[in-house]
């Protein structure tokens, strides 16, 4: 994807915690500009930022010509987690069980790790009990950045 007039980068800064996740200080995922909209509604799932996720309206400010993340103006109704996984093994049983559930994933196999955003209409207790059994195996870890249901 290009950077063009309806689609563009919004970046947030991400602050390592004393384990030193994230392992980036950035993170830029894309938006789309719509007329008259309040301001940039994010259109994929990040992978480490936690403060938005995809179908958020975000104000950006302008600095030294790079969007950065400043606020979310309106909140969609999706959820974020993301799934870390100790064993490769087990990431296309579960990345096809969350899409089943209704979820979209998206995976970086260079952190392996899936972001994945929980529609409002899927059920978010499901795919808890769910990602809790698949934890309780060993094969993966995961965290909750933002619940909305």
């Amino acid at each position: 994807m290009t950077d063009s007039p309806s689609m563009v980068k919004v970046f947030f800064q991400l602050e390592p915690d004393e384990d030193g996740y994230p392992p980036a200080s950035v993170e830029s995922v894309w938006a789309r500009v719509e007329p008259g909209a309040p301001g940039f509604i994010i259109e994929n799932t990040p992978f480490f930022a936690r403060q938005a996720t995809l179908g958020d309206t975000v104000s950006i400010r302008w600095e030294e010509g790079v969007r950065w993340f400043e606020s979310v103006v309106e909140r969609s109704t999706n959820s974020l987690v993301r799934v870390a996984f100790w064993d490769p093994a087990c990431l296309e049983p579960v990345n096809d069980a969350l899409v089943k559930m209704g979820c979209v994933t998206e995976y970086t196999e260079h952190y392996q790790l899936l972001a994945v955003s929980i529609p409002g209409e899927v059920s978010l207790l499901d795919v808890q009990e769910y990602l809790q059994g698949e934890a309780g195996r060993g094969g993966i870890d995961y965290e909750e950045p933002i619940l909305r249901q």
